[in-house]
C-alpha cells in the first residue's frame, strides 16, 4: 500500500517531546510555564523541512523521532553522572594534592583585591585634599593612586595564570583518568552507551571544562574576592554605607538565587543532549554504506535533528533566562545609584561627613555592580563547565580503575568454572534476564574447548566470562588455581588473551601494530610471527613491509589480513590461555581455511576456547560443547558427538551437507 503523506506537525512539539524525555534520567522536569518562558514561536525550527521530501521519507521521519527520544531517554542512564558534591569533593581532593600552588594562588587574588579595594579610599581622599587645597599632599595621594593601580594589576595579572596554571595542571589529571576509566568499562557497558557518549565526555565535557578553567574559574575567583573586600571597604569606610549593603546585596543575592537553580537544570540535561547526538552522528556515519544502500538518509537527517533541536531548544531556553535575570538586575543598580545619591546628601548635608567619604562609597558602589553581574554569570558558565564535570567525574569515581583486585597469580594453564552463572538486567517482572545458567567447567592446561550452538545460545558470554573481560554474575573464575577476583591483574592479563570477530587495527606503522603485544620484540620475531600465520606473503608485498603505515589514512588491510594480524598479536604475547570468539567468522569461504590455519598455529600449546562459527573448527577440538539457552546440552569430542545422534550430529549433518 502506497502511504499517505501526512501534515507536518510544528516543529516545536518535536522540539519539546525529544527534550522532555530527558526528564526521567537527569532530574529535569520540563513543565508547562517553562516551555512559555522559552518563546516556542521563536524555537519553532524548521524539522519539518527535514522529514516531509517525500511520503516515504516522512513515515521515516516518523520513526526517527521515536528513536532519538528512546535513545535520549536510555541514553544519560548508561554511563554514570557524579552529583555535584561529589565533583566538589573530588576536586577538593585535587586541589589538596598541590597545596603550594593552591596558596600562592589564593594569596594573590587576595593581594589583588586588597589593591583594587584600596583605590576608593584613596580617591575619595584625594577630593578632600583637593577641597582643602593641599597640594603637595594631594601629589602624594596621587603616587599612591598610580602604585595602587599597578599592584592591581599585577597581582590580578600573576593570580589569572596561577588559576589557568592549577586548573589545567588539575584538568590533564582528569582528562587522563576519564580515557583511562573509559577503556577499563567493561565491553557490555560500552556497547549500551554507544561510543557517542563515551567520546562526548573525553571531547565535548572536556573542551567545555577546559574553557572555564582558562578563563571562567580566573575571572570568578578575582571577582568573588574582589566583591568580598569591596563589602568589607564599604562597611569600614562608614556604618551608613552598610544600608546599601543591607538593602542591596540581597537583591543581587535573589537574583542569583532565581537564576543559577533554573539554568542548572538546563545545562545538565544540554550535556545529556550533546551526547545523544554525538551518538546519531556517529551511527550515521558509521552506517553510511546501509544509508545509502536502503535510502534511508531522511530517516537519519530526522533523527540527528531532533537530537540536534533537544540540544538547541534547551540553549534558547538558557538565554531567554538570561534576558530576564539581566533586567531584574537593571533595576537592582537603578535603586543602588539613587540610594548612594540620596544618602550621601543626608551624610553631607545632614551629618556633615566629608565629601571624599561620600565620593569613595559612590566610587565603591559603581565598581561593585559589573562585578556582581559578573558574580552571577560567572557562576551560570562555571554551572555549565559543572555539568561538565559531573560526567567527567560521574566516570572517574564510579568506574573501579584497572589496579589489581588480589594477588593471586596463575600456576599453569588450567581454566575452572565454579557456579558461574550470568544474566543482564532485569525483565518487566524484575527477574533477572538469565543468559548462562549455572555452569561447572573444568578445563586442563593445553586443551581445546569448542563452543556451538545458535545465535543467542550464551556461547560469547561464556567465551568472554572465561577469558576474564566479563565478571559473572554468580560463581568463581580460576586460571591455574588463582581465582580471577582476587588475581593480580598484570599476571592475569598476561596469562590470558582474546581474540574476536572486530579486529581494530591501529593507525601506524605495521610493526608498531604488532608491538602492542610485545613492545621488545625484534624484527626477526615479528617476521616469525608473521610467517606462522600464513602473514608473511602480503606483508612482504606492502609498499615499506613492516614500515608500512596501516590503519586510518593508512595502507588499508583486508579482514582476512587483519585477523592475520591479530593472531600474530597472540604468537608475540604468547599467552598461557586463549580465547578466539568468532575470530574468523566475518571471512568468506576464500579465506576461511587460511584463517583457520592461522588459527590453530596461534592455538598451538595452549588452552584454547574456540567459539566455532564453522564447525570444521570444533571438529579439531579436544571437546565441543553445544550450547542452548545458556545451557551445555551436549558435551564431548566430534566423533563422539555424532555417534550420539543429539544435536550437534544434526548440525554436522546440515553442515557436512
Amino acid at each position: 500500500m502506497t502511504p499517505t503523506t501526512r501534515s507536518p506537525r510544528p516543529a516545536r512539539r518535536i522540539d519539546r517531546r525529544a527534550v522532555r524525555h530527558l526528564a526521567p534520567s537527569t532530574g529535569l522536569e520540563l513543565r508547562r510555564e517553562d516551555w512559555r518562558d522559552a518563546h516556542d514561536d521563536d524555537l519553532a525550527l524548521p524539522v519539518a523541512d527535514a522529514r516531509a521530501s517525500s511520503a516515504g521519507t516522512a513515515l521515516a521521519a516518523d520513526a526517527s523521532e521515536e528513536t532519538a527520544r528512546r535513545r535520549l531517554a536510555e541514553h544519560a542512564a548508561l554511563l554514570p553522572i557524579a552529583t555535584a558534591r561529589a565533583a566538589a569533593r573530588f576536586i577538593g581532593a585535587r586541589l589538596r594534592e598541590h597545596p603550594l600552588e593552591a596558596l600562592a594562588t589564593l594569596a594573590s587574588s587576595v593581594l589583588a583585591a586588597l589593591a583594587a579595594a584600596w583605590l576608593p579610599r584613596l580617591i575619595g581622599s584625594a577630593v578632600d585634599l583637593v577641597t582643602e587645597g593641599d597640594g603637595d599632599a594631594l601629589w602624594r595621594l596621587g603616587a599612591l593612586i598610580v602604585v595602587a593601580g599597578l599592584l592591581q594589576a599585577v597581582f590580578s595579572a600573576l593570580a589569572w595564570a596561577q588559576v589557568s596554571a592549577l586548573g589545567q595542571r588539575i584538568l590533564a589529571g582528569m582528562r587522563e583518568d576519564v580515557i583511562d576509566r573509559a577503556l577499563d568499562l567493561p565491553a557490555q557497558t560500552m556497547e549500551r552507551a554507544g561510543i557517542g557518549d563515551a567520546l562526548s565526555r573525553v571531547a565535548d565535557d572536556v573542551d567545555v571544562t577546559a574553557k572555564a578553567v582558562t578563563n571562567v574559574v580566573p575571572t570568578l575567583v578575582q571577582t568573588a574576592f574582589f566583591v568580598v573586600m569591596t563589602l568589607i571597604g564599604m562597611a569600614t569606610l562608614s556604618p551608613w554605607l552598610l544600608i546599601l549593603v543591607v538593602v542591596i546585596v540581597p537583591l543581587y543575592v535573589l537574583a542569583a538565587r532565581w537564576y543559577l537553580p533554573r539554568s542548572a537544570r538546563l545545562y545538565r540535561a544540554e550535556r545529556v543532549a550533546m551526547g545523544a547526538r554525538a551518538q546519531g552522528l556517529l551511527s550515521a556515519i558509521h552506517g553510511q554504506r546501509t544509508v545509502h544502500a536502503y535510502g534511508l538518509e531522511g530517516r537519519e537527517t530526522a533523527h540527528v535533528a531532533v537530537l540536534s533541536r533537544a540540544a538547541a531548544v534547551l540553549g534558547m531556553r538558557v538565554i531567554v533566562l538570561v534576558t530576564r535575570v539581566v533586567r531584574g538586575i537593571t533595576v537592582t543598580e537603578n535603586i543602588a545609584i539613587a540610594l548612594v545619591l540620596i544618602l550621601g546628601y543626608v551624610m553631607v548635608q545632614g551629618f556633615g561627613a566629608p565629601l571624599g567619604i561620600v565620593t569613595a562609597a559612590a566610587i565603591y558602589l559603581t565598581s561593585l555592580m559589573w562585578p556582581m553581574m559578573m558574580v552571577i554569570f560567572t557562576l551560570d558558565d562555571v554551572q555549565s563547565a559543572g555539568a561538565s564535570l559531573t560526567r567527567m567525574v560521574g566516570v572517574i569515581e564510579s568506574v573501579d580503575p584497572a589496579v589489581s583486585p588480589g594477588t593471586e597469580v596463575p600456576r599453569d594453564a588450567s581454566i575452572d568454572l565454579v557456579g558461574v552463572s550470568h544474566a543482564y538486567g532485569t525483565d518487566d517482572d524484575g527477574a533477572e534476564r538469565t543468559v548462562l545458567a549455572p555452569l561447572d567447567l573444568a578445563i586442563a592446561p593445553g586443551e581445546t574447548i569448542a563452543l556451538v550452538g545458535a545465535s543467542g545460545a550464551g556461547k560469547s558470554t561464556l567465551a568472554s566470562i572465561i577469558a576474564g573481560t566479563l565478571v559473572p554474575r554468580h560463581g568463581r573464575v580460576l586460571h591455574g588455581g588463582a581465582d580471577l577476583a582476587h588475581g593480580d591483574l598484570e599476571a592475569v592479563r598476561a596469562h590470558s588473551s582474546i581474540v574476536s570477530q572486530d579486529v581494530h587495527v591501529f593507525r601506524g606503522p605495521l610493526a608498531a601494530d604488532l608491538r602492542l603485544a610485545r613492545p621488545d620484540a625484534t624484527d626477526d620475531e615479528l617476521v616469525t610471527a608473521l610467517r606462522s600465520v600464513g602473514a608473511l606473503g602480503w606483508v612482504e608485498r606492502l609498499p615499506q613491509g613492516l614500515g608500512t603505515v596501516v590503519g586510518e589514512k593508512g595502507e588499508q588491510l583486508t579482514a582476512e589480513q587483519a585477523q592475520q594480524l591479530a593472531l600474530a598479536r597472540i604468537v608475540l604475547q604468547d599467552p598461557a590461555v586463549l580465547v578466539m570468539d568468532e575470530a574468523t567468522a566475518d571471512e568468506g569461504s576464500s579465506g576461511a581455511r587460511v584463517l583457520e590455519l592461522a588459527a590453530l598455529e596461534a592455538a598451538r600449546g595452549r588452552t584454547t576456547v574456540i567459539v566455532a562459527h564453522r564447525l570444521s573448527q570444533a571438529k579439531e577440538a579436544d571437546r565441543i560443547l553445544v550450547m542452548a539457552d545458556g545451557r551445555v546440552v551436549e558435551e564431548g569430542p566430534h566423533d563422539e558427538l555424532v555417534a550420539r545422534d543429539g544435536v550437534y550430529a544434526r548440525l554436522w549433518g546440515a553442515w557436512a551437507s
